[in-house]
C-alpha cells in the first residue's frame, strides 16, 4: 500500500513541472505574448529604460539558471514513468527519485526567490507599491467570482 501511495504522490508532484520543462525545450524563443506582457509590466510599474534593461538582464540570468534544473526534473519524471510501467516498481528507487525531485524543486524555488528579490531591489517606493497592489490582487482573484455572483461588485 505504501508503494502505491508513494507512486501516486510522485505522479501528482512531478507531472506539471515535467510538462513545463518539455514545453520549453520544444519551443525556441519566448512564447507568444511575452513581449506584450513585458511591456504591460514596464508601463504599469513605470519602469525607466535603465530599470527595464536591468530587469531583462536578471530575467535572462534567472532563466539560464532554472532551465537545467527543469531538464533534470523532466529526466527524473521520465525515470519515474519507466518505473511505474513496471508491474512492481522498487519503492526505494521511487522514493530516491522523489527525494531528488524535491531537492531540485527547492533549488528551483531558491532561484525564483533570488530573481524576485533582485527585481524588487530595482524598484523605487512608488513602483514597489504598485507591485504590492498586483500581489494583493492576485491573492483575492480566486474569490472575486463569489462577489460577482452576489452582485457585490458593480457591473461595468
Amino acid at each position: 500500500m505504501k508503494e502505491v501511495f508513494v507512486g501516486l504522490l510522485a505522479l501528482i508532484m512531478l507531472a506539471p513541472t515535467a510538462a513545463l520543462a518539455q514545453e520549453e525545450t520544444e519551443t525556441q524563443g519566448p512564447p507568444p505574448g511575452v513581449h506584450a506582457a513585458h511591456n504591460q509590466v514596464v508601463r504599469f510599474l513605470q519602469l525607466t529604460e535603465e530599470q527595464a534593461a536591468e530587469w531583462r538582464n536578471i530575467y535572462e540570468i534567472h532563466r539560464e539558471e532554472e532551465q537545467p534544473i527543469q531538464w533534470d526534473i523532466a529526466e527524473i519524471q521520465a525515470q519515474l514513468d519507466e518505473l511505474f510501467e513496471l508491474e512492481d516498481p522498487d519503492p526505494a528507487e521511487v522514493g530516491a527519485l522523489v527525494l531528488q525531485r524535491r531537492d531540485l524543486g527547492e533549488t528551483l524555488l531558491e532561484i525564483h526567490l533570488i530573481y524576485h528579490e533582485d527585481f524588487v531591489a530595482l524598484l523605487d517606493e512608488d513602483q514597489y507599491g504598485r507591485l504590492g497592489f498586483i500581489h494583493r490582487a492576485d491573492d483575492v482573484q480566486a474569490i472575486i467570482p463569489a462577489f460577482k455572483l452576489f452582485e457585490l461588485i458593480p457591473r461595468r
